[in-house]
Parts: C-alpha cells; structure tokens; sequence
C-alpha cells in the first residue's frame, strides 16, 4: 500500500528552529538544567559550551545509544545541527555523513574521526555503548586545529572512563525483527501478461504470452526473509584515589533479509586512568580490539527481483532454477524456447554466492599529562592502529553454467571442460583470497598553559604531531577445481590448469608532520576571541611547494547575557554571539595523474604517411599530462548566536555559513585542439556550500517532578553551486545507467551532480504527430516526446537541461519525549527535500521486464489514453520523467519504557523498553528507498535507484540492567 504523503517544509519553516536532542527519558530530567556548563571536546583541549566562539555540535552517550545500531553514527540521523547523516540497512555497512555541504566532487567526502585524541579511518569497530559523548566541529574556526584532513568537519568521539566509587556492573540486550519498510507493489501474472503483449504488438510480433500462466511469482518475497539483529554488552567500571578503570565488552550479530545473509561483531575496550605523584602525573590506557565477520549477498539480486517477470517460477516443477523462457507456440513460460527478458533468477544468484570478509582490528593508545608548574601541563600520547582483512570468493562455476540454462546437462559442461581445460569459465569452481594488513601510528606532544588575573582568562596550546599511515600490503589469489568441501578451500589445493593467479604488493606509506597552536582568551566571560594555526606536511603530494600549507582561522565571541543591562534577566538568561573565520585542506584526493606516450605500429593516429613514396612515419604523442596535484583548499566563514530563555526551560542555537572549495579537483576530457587524448585530472573548478542551521528545544517538568516534558526540532538548508570553472574544464559527466545513457553534469551555477537530460513533451500519439515534429530516431507512438530546447530540428546532447540535484536543499528532525514517575516515551522523526532522485528501476529497460502496479495502470494503451506516461514500448534514454521528488519524513525511532529502579534487591537499576524504528515513512517517492547515497559520489549512482538495499523497519526489546 502507498504511503500518504505529509509535507512538513511549512511547519519546519514557521518552527524555524529545532534542537541537538539531548534527550534520554531514561535519566532524571532537570529542565533548568545550565546547558551553558557543559563541557565540549575541542581538539587538544576542552571547553564549556558557554564559552565557545566556534559551531559544534554535541551528543551524549543516552542519545548514542537511545536507537539501536552498528555504528554510533546511524543513531545520530537528525540529532546533530548541520550534520547530514544518509543512513542504510545493509548488515555491517556505514552511513554517508556530510557535514554542512559536499564541497568536492572526486576527492574524499567522509569527516576526519578522532578518537580519545588519536586520528582513525573510521569508528565502523566501536561499540557504540562504548561511546561517553560526540563533539562534531562543523566551521574553520574550529576545525582548523586538524589542519589539512578538515575540510569535511571533524567527529571527535571520546570513549567511557570509570569514575571513583563502586564498582559498577551494567548489562545491555536487546532482540529484534526487520522487515522492509517501503514495498513496491508489483504487476500479478495477468497484469504482466498484458503489458508484455502490448509490448509485443507495438514491436510487430505475432506470437503472444497466453493469459493462463501456471506461475504467478512474488520476486521479492521470494528472494527476502524477516531479519534479526541482537546485542549484549556487559560493561565493568569504576575507580579510587589513583585508578579508574572501564572494562567492556559486545557481541552484536544481524542476520540481513537476504538468505545466509548476516554479520557478526565482536568488540572488547579497556580504558584506564593511573593517577601518580599525588595526581601531577596522570596516565591514560585505551586498549580496544575489535573482530567481525560478514557473509555477503549481491544486492544486484532487489534488481532483479524488481524485474524478473512474475510468470517465471523461481524453479521448474522438476526442481531446475526458473528462468525466463517460454514456448511461443503455447504462449506459456517453460522451457526450451525464447526468452522474456535478459534478468536471471535473484534466488539463484543469492544461493550460489559464497563470500565471506573478516576484519580484525586493534587499537593501542597511551597519553601522559604531566603537571609542569601551576597552569602548565604537558601532554605526550601515542597511538597505534593494525588492521587486518580476509576475503574469501568460491564461486561454483559448474553449477552456474548449469542454473544459467535448464536444458543444459552435467555431461556437456565436462566435454566443454576437456575441450577447453585452460578456460576459466568451464572449471568446476574458483576460490580466491584476498589478505589485506595496514599498520597506522600517530605521536603528539603539546603544552597547554591556563592563566586567570583579575577578569582576564588565557589558555594557549602548542604542539606538535607526526604520523605514518598505510603501512603494509595486499595479496590476492586466485584457485580453480578446488574441493568442494569448504574445509578444504585453499590456494594450494587449486589445479594447475587453470593456472592460478596470485598478485602481492605493498603499500606506500603517507607521512604526516604538523606543528599547531591556539589561543584563546576572554574578558570577564563578556568578549572572546580565540585564533588557530596549524602547519602540515605530508609525503602523499611529492611537489616541494605542494608538501607544506598552513590553516589559520580566527573567531570572537560576546555574550550579551553578562553585560549589567541583561544580568538577572529572568527572560534572557544567555544569550550570545559569535563568528569566525578559516582555512581548511583535503588531502583524501582520491585520483592520481601519470604520464605516459602513446605510440605503435600500424595506422594509429600518431603515425603518418609522408613524401612521395608515402611512407610510413612512427610518431608518438602525450596520452595524457601528469598535472600536479595538490589538496583541496576550503575557506569558509561563519555567524551564530546561543541563548537560553524563560527560566533556562527554551534554550537554542542559529547559525548561517559560506563554505568554498577553491581549488575542487576535476576529471577532464581534452577539447579537440588540446595536445592530449585521453582524460587526466586537475584542479578546475570552486563549489559553495552556504546555508543556515537552526535548533531549539524546550524542556519542563511539573511542580512534584513526577511529570517532565521534551520538545526539540532541528532545520538545516544548503545550497551547493559550482561557481567557477576553469576555461575548457567544463562537462564533466556521470550517472551512467549501465545502458551507455548519463545522468549529470557539471556546469557553473548548477549544484555537484545535478541532473541533466531530455526534458519530456508528452506522448507520441501516432505516427503523423511524429512524422510532423522533431524527434528522436526510432520514435514510435508511446515513446516519450522530447522537447528540441534550441529549435534547430535535431535532439541531441544540446537539447538537455538542468533539473536540479540528488542532494537536499534542507532536512528536519522533530523530537517528543516525556517521563512520568517510571515510564518513560519518546518519539523521534527525521526528513530532507528540495531534491530529486532517478528511479532506475523504472527507466533502464530492455524489454520484457517486470512493472510496478503504477506503471501498469498508468501506462500509454492507444491514441488519446494519456499525454503523460509512455506505453509497454518505450524508448531507454534519460529523461525528467524519471525524476521523483526525494521529499520524505520517516518516523525514526518509538520507544516505550519502564524503569524498576529500587524495585527489585540487587539491582541499581532495571529498565525494559520496547522500540520500534522507522515504523512509518511518508513520502511520494514511487521506488524503494528516497534515501540513495551508494558510495556518495556525486557523478557515480548516487541518488539513483538501481540495486539499493531497501529501508528496513525493526521491532526491538530491551533490557538494560546495572549492578
């Protein structure tokens, strides 16, 4: 059943404002509590809130864990103010954050991860039970101090401590189910039926499906299960005079809905603090190791699934795999005849695959603050990370061949194997491994200084940094006619013919070497100012003026609520302002030049025919330049204000910004006069990201305290623009369908990875109306009309247009949550428009494919029918009539709970909630999932629906328990 569709734009628009939740109705809730006190993570130091002059956004350990994930970054969609969180329910895989805009378009988009101080690739092997708080630091003003890696935002996660007193002994489970969220109503047997002969007819053919087919298959609930996920975390802490300690420990496991699909997860974290020399030397020791394992299912198998035709059984009555042939005599699926359409058995291709990854990770981390003199510490730390990975492929290549074809027999697939005994494709089976080990260490000493006189406060850090990651190397090979037993699978038991294939290698390691410094002063908690500069180098750019650049930045702050004519104020009881300004690098590049001469023998273009005997003359020519590359440079500037109002019960925060990458890297395809041919990269273009963040949230309780209250609403809008590209680097394409058509393009004034294509006209009618208007070659009555933009008789390239972008001009979160002596309720909802996304599922058709319940009763049958939609027989090429509104708003988290908090002996603590997550979705969006992020990419499928894994909802019950 379709979705109603709620537009919530208007409401968010006269909210304006929403709010960081920082709700846990599991907790004592105080709602005058001084948010203004809390203390945030800033990079090589801390900082009350109340003083900061900078945009971060905070979150605590009740909000990390208030809805059940992998990683903490899933639960956190919606929770942090210009964060972007586009989330997806695969087993095992991570979310795209974005952090107040894309600003490249090839190099790396993902934040830099800090955690307890050291950098990491990502937090994919932390519990997020494991996680006290997450300070997200979104402008240059604060990002500065990570130099070169900051261009995207920094995340910086600090990791659980004990704290001094009892021991303390805590157990978290919970288990639940996941179903799809968002089905796509397809077309019965009948219904395709009679689209395919439709399709038929407009093609000319004469032999026909016949209406009574013996199968009528479901695809997706076929190829699909109810999936599983579970935890259990137990969690020792505690400490005394001179040692505190934390010990943790998870299993997390997710079967996906894909059969034999699932993931495992195992994680254990000790953190210790050791206090010497009556506390003037203070050690720190984080040890975490991290195991998973992941069987892995091709997500190809929804697409096919969505396309394979109902009539087709997933297998024969005599057990042989379905596939699309029927009998043109007939008129009825079976086999041997002709095929429906090109799509194989989603069933079969999930069945035969056989792949599994383990990852092992281990984190080693030691810091010494040394107490100097009064107001002067010394901070040393070092930080090592070794990963390693496993991959194992067995792919039984005879039992394809066999399920590819049911006329096909064991005894022809053994004589093409005699016949052909070095060809890979008639081995009984492949295995291959993959091994990959990488090492990454980091060393960093710094002095921090604190000094108070009079109404004056001075804090200054300086330090230094040096770091080496990628160390290590790759191996990976590949087996033939290995044993089918899988305790049996490897390398050496391969045949010799095939010859095996085996491949090593090792890494270049990148080196880091940074020197930075802040500064940061107030006068009587009323003016602040505060200036970063940060020096890096780094061996990943070979250039002598490319290895070194230096990111300063500069931000002030006053708080109005401090002056004597707001003091006391019962009203306003904080308010300030703040701004700042910064520059900012990316490494994470992503591409690399080389350059090489294109030359040989023969009549290629770089030879030629000379003299009167015309001879031939070998020349040769550049292929392409080896440009120098260099980071990405982002300069942004930015305002906000914070205040807390009405008794501290209203409290909020606005912000507006302009982000700019200077120098976005490009892929660019020679002109026709350039001295090159093939595509290189350069620095080519600038992108803005400007917009406004906003959040506010009112919290309250009753007289008795019985009774407390939580509203909170988050609003973030950008807007992304190319504005400058250099002369002839323009055009750069992507968005392929995997049917030689493109999506987008790159132009100025357009956003990264706008849409462009053919606009639609409506609806060939006949062939006259055809015949007497320009049009595509090979149009036909119930093709798309597309509309000749430059009126010069020809459709081509010159006739597409801008239809906007993948990405969302703006997103929401709402929050509601109340406590009522040992219940307690919460609500969250999350939603972004202002964009489009493709429905591929709709458009990349060959024929003879499934159609969605929309397509069939909406579809062109005949003259007059409608001007709107095209009929069984379509054309293939991109247009604006598969552009849907991406506009969505999904409930995203429900939770009930009751707290038997000194009910039972023994127990500090008992509470048991029931959850449910992205219960409902509201949106218009006729595919699986309005969520499209792929790999993130802004010319790969990003925003385009080809193969995603649908959005998944999950009923959850828990139990927490502390000792």
């Amino acid at each position: 059943m379709r979705k109603n569709y709620v537009k919530l734009p208007l409401l968010i628009a006269a909210l304006y404002f929403g709010g960081d939740l920082h709700a846990q109705s599991t907790q004592d809730t105080v709602a005058k509590e001084n948010k203004i006190e809390e203390v945030v993570v800033i990079g090589y130091g801390k900082q009350k809130r109340g003083d900061l002059t900078s945009a971060i956004s905070s979150v605590k350990s009740e909000e990390i864990t208030k809805q059940p994930a992998t990683t903490a970054m899933q639960s956190l969609q919606g929770k942090l103010s210009g964060v972007t969180i586009v989330n997806t329910d695969q087993p095992g895989a991570t979310p795209s954050v974005i952090v107040r805009g894309l600003g490249t378009a090839l190099g790396g988009r993902d934040p830099l991860y800090v955690v307890d101080g050291m950098i990491v690739p990502n937090i994919t092997n932390i519990n997020p039970r494991d996680i006290e708080s997450i300070d997200v630091l979104k402008d240059a003003a604060s990002s500065a101090i990570y130099g070169v890696r900051a261009a995207n935002g920094v995340v910086i996660v600090t990791t659980k401590t004990g704290k001094r007193g009892k021991t303390k002994v805590t157990y978290d489970t919970y288990y639940g189910f996941k179903s799809i969220l968002n089905k796509v109503e397809m077309a019965d047997a009948s219904q395709y039926t009679q689209y395919f002969n439709e399709e038929r007819k407009a093609l000319g053919k004469t032999t026909f499906l016949s209406p009574n087919q013996p199968y009528n298959t479901n695809w997706l609930d076929e190829l699909t299960r109810t999936g599983i996920v579970q935890d259990n975390n137990v969690t020792i802490s505690g400490g005394s005079e001179n040692v505190n300690y934390f010990l943790g420990v998870d299993h997390f496991k997710e079967d996906g809905i894909l059969p034999g699909q699932d993931y495992r997860r195992t994680t254990i974290r000790n953190n210790n603090t050791y206090k010497l020399f009556n506390n003037k030397v203070r050690l720190t020791q984080n040890v975490s190791f991290s195991t998973t394992k992941e069987n892995i299912k091709p997500l190809g198998a929804f697409d096919s699934a969505h396309r394979q035709a109902p009539v087709v059984p997933v297998k024969f009555n005599n057990g042989k795999w379905g596939l699309p042939f029927w009998n043109e005599t007939t008129g009825l699926v079976s086999y041997p005849g002709s095929t429906l359409n090109s799509h194989g058995n989603p069933v079969s291709s999930v069945y035969y695959t056989n792949e599994t990854a383990r990852t092992n990770t281990l984190q080693a981390f030691l810091q010494a603050d040394i107490d100097i003199t009064k107001g002067l510490v010394f901070t040393s730390r070092a930080g090592t990370t070794k990963y390693w990975y496993d991959k194992e492929t067995f792919v039984p290549t005879k039992d394809l061949w066999l399920a590819a074809d049911p006329t096909r027999t064991a005894a022809q697939f053994e004589a093409l194997k005699e016949a052909n005994p070095s060809n890979t494709s008639y081995a009984n089976n492949s295995y291959a491994l993959e091994k990959i080990d990488t090492f990454r260490w980091q060393w960093e000493n710094y002095f921090t200084y604190d000094k108070k006189f009079g109404n004056h406060t001075l804090t200054t850090v300086a330090g230094m940094s040096a770091e080496e990651v990628g160390v290590g190397g790759r191996m990976y090979g590949r087996a033939y006619n290995v044993p089918n037993q899988k305790q049996y699978w490897s390398l050496e038991k391969g045949s010799s013919t095939p010859q095996k294939d085996v491949t090593q290698l090792y890494y270049t390691p990148i080196r880091y070497a940074s020197y930075f410094g802040r500064i940061q002063y107030d006068y009587d908690k009323r003016y602040y100012i505060s200036g970063i500069i940060r020096r890096d180098g780094t061996s990943r750019f070979k250039e002598q003026e490319l290895y070194w650049d230096t990111f300063p930045s500069v931000s002030a702050g006053w708080n109005i609520s401090n002056e004597d004519f707001l003091k006391g104020n019962s009203s306003i009881n904080f308010l300030k302002l703040r701004g700042g300004w910064g520059t900012l690098g990316n490494d994470n590049i992503g591409v690399t030049n080389a350059s090489y001469i294109k030359q040989g023998s023969g009549s290629q273009n770089y030879n030629y025919v000379f003299g009167p005997g015309q001879d031939l003359i070998f020349g040769a020519y550049y292929g392409s330049p080896a440009k120098p590359l260099g980071w990405e440079i982002t300069k942004e500037w930015s305002a906000g204000a914070d205040f807390e109002l009405l008794d501290n019960r209203l409290s909020g925060s606005v912000d507006y910004y302009q982000k700019k990458n200077t120098n976005t890297i490009l892929q660019i395809t020679p002109i026709k006069s350039s001295p090159y041919e093939d595509v290189f990269y350069d620095h080519g273009a600038e992108v803005m990201n400007k917009g406004w963040e906003a959040s506010l949230r009112w919290k309250d309780f009753s007289k008795s305290r019985d009774f407390s209250y939580e509203i909170g609403v988050t609003f973030n809008s950008n807007d992304n623009e190319v504005t400058d590209v250099k002369p002839a680097y323009g055009g750069m394409t992507g968005g392929s369908l995997g049917n030689g058509r493109i999506t987008k393009r790159l132009e100025v004034g357009q956003s990264l990875g706008s849409w462009w294509m053919y606009e639609v006209d409506g609806v060939w009618q006949n062939q006259a109306e055809i015949d007497s208007n320009t049009h595509l070659s090979g149009a036909k009555p119930g093709f798309l009309k597309y509309k000749d933009q430059n009126g010069d008789g020809v459709i081509d390239d010159r006739d597409k247009v801008f239809f906007g972008s993948y990405i969302p001009t703006y997103n929401y979160s709402l929050h509601l949550g109340f406590t009522y002596k040992n219940v307690d309720f919460s609500v969250d909802g999350y939603g972004a428009g202002g964009n489009k996304i493709y429905n591929g599922l709709n458009s990349t058709r060959l024929g003879g494919e499934s159609i969605s319940q929309y397509m069939f009763n909406n579809r062109w049958t005949g003259e007059g029918s409608t001007n709107s939609n095209p009929g069984a027989n379509r054309d293939v090429e991109a247009s604006n009539y598969y552009l849907e509104d991406g506009d969505y708003f999904r409930i995203n988290n429900i939770t009930l709970g009751y707290n038997f908090r000194d009910k039972i002996e023994g127990l500090r603590n008992l509470r048991v909630y029931v959850t449910a997550q992205n219960p409902f979705i509201f949106t218009k969006y006729e595919g699986y999932t309005p969520e499209l992020n792929s790999d993130g990419n802004p010319y790969g499928t990003t925003g385009i629906e080809l193969s995603a894994y649908p959005n998944l909802r999950s009923f959850i019950l828990g139990v927490n328990v502390e000792f």
